[in-house]
């Protein structure tokens, strides 16, 4: 059986490194989602503040989630591939207002943004 959940409320943002790093800027305090692996974590570093909860594991992670699923959530990966995946996930949980880093961490470390590596 499958339902269809339409929410005219609902806002993901695909957007570029700049834009991403100034809502970052402008919202100190919201989930940074890294949804990579954690020997992506590990080998590729991971931006400051950000929270690794795999994409395949949102579902189970729900209690690590914002409880207000209006509340903004910044969401990133490797390539931009996993995030759109976590993106969807998120919105068929209810979440309804994230932002995407499109080009992935590729991108950002691309744009010569920091990067943190280790716990």
């Amino acid at each position: 059986m499958y339902f269809l959940v339409f929410n005219t409320g609902e806002t993901w943002e695909r957007v570029d490194v700049e834009t991403f790093e100034q809502s970052i800027k402008d919202n100190p305090d919201v989930l940074l989602l890294d949804v990579r692996t954690q020997a992506e974590w590990e080998q590729d570093g991971y931006l400051e503040g950000a929270v690794l909860i795999p994409h395949t594991s949102l579902e189970e992670r729900l209690d690590e989630l914002p409880e207000d699923k209006d509340e903004l959530i910044h969401l990133y990966c490797r390539s931009g591939n996993r995030s759109v995946e976590a993106a969807n996930t998120l919105l068929g949980l209810g979440y309804t207002n994230i932002v995407e880093l499109k080009s992935g961490i590729n991108g950002w470390k691309s744009a010569d943004k920091p990067v943190l590596y280790g716990e």
